[in-house]
């Protein structure tokens, strides 16, 4: 930030707040056009450097940064009526007590935007302001393309691929964590969200390659192995311990079950049956979440990457301009963009790109 900018919120008096998500709001009149509000709180951000996340006719949503560039606060500005604006500033450090730093950030932002209101005020720079926006998300500068670059070819998708991948996989890890459980040591919850990680990584290239994009088909096969991974790696600890003690008549149900009845053992403390009951719910749950999150992104992205630049801007124009799907899938096939997989493909980018627009707001 700049010094300015630094000595200009030094001046700003503490208002602290106490909450269990500490935030603090504040309203301030402004006697500038309506349609130059929105473009000065944007240009207000800008010389804050907050990362506008969002933002359309009516509100701008900002992050701002603290040490190690951690998120910090998240401010909403919305523009209340024709001259009237209110700003909010919510904690994202956690915490009761925000020692006031909410009350700082919406006081260097008024201070801030009353500052530029009168300097651009006086210089006329407010009117470029307003059409620089108006341009902007009009698109009246946009040309549109005589033609579009053709659509890649992309391989059928393969679900067979995917399954025996998935497997193969599924066996590889549940085997690893049995025997490193096992033979080393287990830590619970960090060996779960290993497992996670691991195999979300893994599987969501083999459903690249594979050309997998159906989110229920995933979840369902992430569902699956990540039970086959749960069943693998208890297989092989019954198998490693009844192998090293040369046991030849106890199954591997009547295994578990004796686990259940001899209880779960936390240092000293024997938590029954119920904390085996508790541990294995979580090698499951814990596992699937992460590791559908790390296969979702990496889907998202990869639907994002396999899609031309100028084929998502020329789509997003069109949805711009108010078109439905059927008109913006018609304009798409006056381009080249005939096939209604390929079509899909765009639709699905721009989806993605709508997805990590929403997981940047919250």
């Amino acid at each position: 930030m700049d010094i300015e900018y630094e000595n200009l919120r030094n001046t700003i008096k503490r208002k602290h707040s106490f909450k269990y998500i500490p935030e603090y709001s504040e309203s301030f009149k402004t006697g500038i056009n309506e349609t130059q509000i929105i473009p000065l709180i944007i240009e207000v951000l800008e010389k804050l450097e907050w990362s506008i996340v969002y933002h359309d006719e009516k509100s701008v949503e900002a992050k701002c940064k603290g040490d190690f560039s951690k998120l910090v606060g998240k401010l909403t500005i919305n523009k209340i009526n024709s001259n009237r604006i209110e700003i909010n500033s919510k904690s994202l450090e956690g915490g009761f007590w925000d020692f006031g730093k909410n009350s700082k950030r919406t006081g260097l932002f008024i201070a801030l935007f009353k500052k530029l209101e009168q300097d651009y005020q006086a210089n006329g720079k407010l009117v470029e302001l307003e059409n620089e926006y108006r341009k902007q998300n009009n698109w009246d500068d946009y040309e549109i393309p005589n033609e579009l670059p053709k659509p890649k070819i992309s391989a059928k998708p393969n679900i067979q691929i995917a399954i025996i991948g998935g497997l193969i996989i599924a066996i590889a890890i549940g085997s690893l964590v049995g025997f490193l459980s096992l033979e080393f040591t287990y830590y619970i919850f960090l060996t779960e969200v290993g497992i996670g990680f691991l195999f979300g990584y893994l599987l969501s290239e083999i459903l690249k390659k594979s050309n997998i994009m159906d989110y229920n088909k995933v979840r369902i096969m992430a569902i699956t192995f990540i039970f086959i991974i749960f069943l693998v790696n208890h297989y092989f600890q019954y198998y490693l311990i009844i192998s090293k003690n040369n046991i030849s008549d106890l199954s591997f149900i009547e295994f578990h079950k004796y686990l259940l009845n001899k209880g779960f053992i936390i240092s000293t403390f024997n938590t029954s049956w119920i904390g085996f009951l508790i541990i294995w719910v979580l090698q499951l749950v814990i596992p699937y979440f992460i590791s559908i999150f790390i296969i979702s992104t990496s889907l998202m992205k990869y639907s994002i990457k396999k899609i031309p630049e100028q084929v998502i801007e020329y789509t997003i124009f069109l949805f711009q301009k108010d078109k439905n799907e059927s008109e913006v899938r018609a304009e798409l096939a006056q381009k080249g963009w005939n096939k209604k997989s390929d079509q899909d493909d765009v639709i699905l980018a721009i989806s993605s790109i709508v997805e990590f627009n929403e997981f940047n707001r919250d």
